[in-house]
């Protein structure tokens, strides 16, 4: 192993690779040595160039399709990866969705998607893989979580999302204390407002005055998940420039 491959002989898969944060995150963990499952539910196109741009690494890249909400569905598909690939090293828990209205306009199916979305869809992907890392003696799990997570202030317009978000975080603290003594580390990433993302505020209420890349959001993952890392679990890095701090 060397400084510029820490990852070289570790097995990554990302959830939600193919597209936007998900594919940085992929061949940010490549371009440290790491060979990549690409996960992907529906973006099956976004997800196969993601494997092709891994490969012209020369690292190995696999696509995995799953529906994350169906549990035993995706205990099968990452078994089956960790198996043809001979091991499972790290686990970024990047998918989610998110809907965009308030409380009172929300149906029932979307107030119950915004928690499955985020931390239903979480605890299927670490329950899928921490039977191959506690056989392995070692392991990293990094989620994406949210930068205010850990605020208890009203949400009126992301509500069912934020509690799952929160949720996340919850479970990312107790994973951190029960698989400690496995060698595994449990950890999140919360970013702020990125230049891609959907929606952003001014400006102004930015303290570093300027919104995040999806570039500074796989450093953090990549610190996190470096083997020397060890003694840092349960931890929650914002990637957040000063906002909602």
């Amino acid at each position: 192993m060397t400084c510029e491959h820490p990852l070289q002989g570790r097995v990554a898969l990302v959830t939600g690779a193919g597209r936007r944060t998900g594919r940085s995150i992929a061949l940010a963990l490549a371009t440290a040595g790491a060979d990549v499952l690409v996960h992907y539910h529906h973006s099956q196109d976004e997800a196969r160039q993601v494997v092709q741009d891994i490969a012209s690494m020369g690292r190995r890249a696999a696509m995995v399709q799953a529906d994350l909400g169906d549990a035993e569905a995706t205990q099968a598909a990452f078994s089956q990866a960790a198996a043809d690939f001979g091991r499972l090293d790290i686990l970024v828990n990047n998918a989610c969705g998110i809907v965009w209205k308030r409380l009172h306009d929300l149906s029932v199916a979307e107030w119950h998607a915004g928690v499955e979305q985020t931390l239903h869809i979480t605890y299927h992907a670490c329950r899928a893989v921490l039977p191959l890392m506690r056989q392995q003696g070692f392991g990293r799990i990094v989620s994406l979580i949210d930068v205010d997570a850990d605020s208890q202030g009203s949400v009126p317009a992301l509500t069912s999302y934020k509690i799952g978000k929160t949720g996340v975080l919850m479970l990312t603290r107790t994973l951190a204390v029960t698989e400690a003594p496995h060698g595994i580390t449990v950890n999140g990433v919360s970013p702020g407002t990125l230049d891609n993302s959907e929606r952003k505020p001014p400006l102004e209420r930015i303290p570093a005055g300027r919104y995040g890349s999806e570039a500074e959001i796989a450093r953090a993952v990549l610190f996190l998940v470096d083997p020397e890392s060890a003694y840092i679990t349960g931890t929650n890095i914002k990637v957040s420039g000063g906002y909602l701090i």
